[in-house]
């Protein structure tokens, strides 16, 4: 029975690539008659309606496996090329979008705007998400494939500024990706977006700087700028296949792909904040400073992200690796639910600030 567990428990992650085939598929439907443009919504339909009750319906599964255990998940070649593939599926979305575009005048305005919307959720998941994952490892070849993703919805300044910024101060009053308690999320995406550009060219400026490097010399080495270009080039290729309405969808996905992220970092670390000693010293970062979730639906199509805990306390481990911490803060429900909660802020706060008042100092204003 446990290895069946284990069996069934690395082959699960195979639904995150599902999404974005079901995206494409809702695509071509949606072009084929009238009857079926709806489903352009697909994948926000998906999303944010049936993952919720599915992941409900499928409950929790906790992990806890032993370090041999983590050892041979970190090792599994099937989980390595997860998010290889999940990447190979975005890119291929993306571009299968970008050749239905010169259509979109076929389809009625509103379903037009669930063509530019579902390819962008699909962009948090299958580009920003993957990417999160890959720019934490040590291989080159991994990060180099992380931040082609994140060139590809505009957001290539998460690669610098999530691993040597928001790591280092996350669940302090420092980190534009920690929400502050009773901050609405409608404050915090826009000062977290601005946040993390402002921060990244900061990070590369003053690490670029220490090693010598100022003036034109250091703009042309600031990698920020090197994805800027990538970003550009994506950006071209959707003009060259589908002129300026190309650009539009290119554009509104990538934006929409970015706040998806954002409300997700605003459910992650909202209103937990790290300690300080007499001399101004934080604590290190531990479990207690992420909420986790155990929904086994919502980990196996976000490969471990509720599992956030584990992931901050331990930045490089691999996402099949990740365990579950019952000492962590806990959500109430998926990542999915609680960003639907967290549009009407009373009902996010009524549902979260027991839990943090609960846990003895964590989640103090910052």
């Amino acid at each position: 029975m446990m290895k069946f567990r284990f069996f069934a428990y690395r082959f699960s992650f195979w639904l995150a690539p599902l999404v974005g085939v079901l995206f494409i598929s809702g695509l071509s439907r949606a072009f084929e008659s009238t009857n079926l443009q709806w489903t352009t919504w697909l994948a926000v339909i998906v999303t944010y309606g049936l993952v919720p009750v599915i992941d409900r319906l499928a409950g929790r599964v906790p992990t806890h496996f032993s370090a041999d255990e983590q050892v041979r998940l970190v090792r599994d070649p099937m989980l390595r090329a997860i998010p290889w593939i999940c990447g190979v599926v975005w890119l291929c979305a993306l571009g299968g979008a970008l050749s239905y575009a010169p259509r979109l005048h076929e389809l009625d305005l509103i379903h037009q705007i669930g063509f530019v919307v579902s390819l962008g959720v699909i962009g948090g998941i299958l580009a920003i998400n993957i990417a999160h994952e890959l720019v934490h490892r040590n291989n080159k070849a991994e990060r180099l494939m992380g931040g082609l993703l994140l060139a590809s919805v505009c957001y290539g300044v998460f690669k610098v500024e999530h691993v040597r910024g928001h790591h280092l101060r996350v669940a302090t009053p420092d980190d534009p990706a920690t929400a502050r308690r009773d901050e609405s999320i409608y404050a915090f995406v826009p000062r977290a977006i601005f946040g993390v550009f402002h921060h990244a060219w900061r990070i590369e400026a003053e690490s670029l700087q220490r090693r010598g490097f100022s003036g034109f010399a250091a703009f042309i080495r600031n990698e920020n700028l090197h994805w800027a270009l990538v970003s550009i080039a994506f950006g071209g290729a959707a003009y060259a296949v589908a002129g300026f309405v190309g650009i539009a969808v290119f554009l509104g996905a990538s934006l929409v792909a970015i706040i998806e992220l954002e409300l997700v970092d605003y459910i992650e670390h909202y209103g937990l904040v790290r300690k300080q000693d007499e001399n101004g010293k934080l604590e290190p970062v531990r479990y207690e400073h992420s909420w986790d979730y155990s929904g086994w639906f919502t980990n196996a199509l976000l490969i471990n992200l509720q599992r956030h805990s584990d992931h901050h306390a331990h930045g490089g481990r691999a996402f099949g690796a990740l365990n579950s911490h019952p000492e962590a803060p806990q959500l109430p429900a998926s990542y999915a639910a609680m960003i639907l909660a967290a549009l009407y802020p009373p009902l996010y706060r009524a549902l979260i600030h027991p839990r943090i008042d609960a846990r003895r100092g964590f989640g103090a204003a910052a």
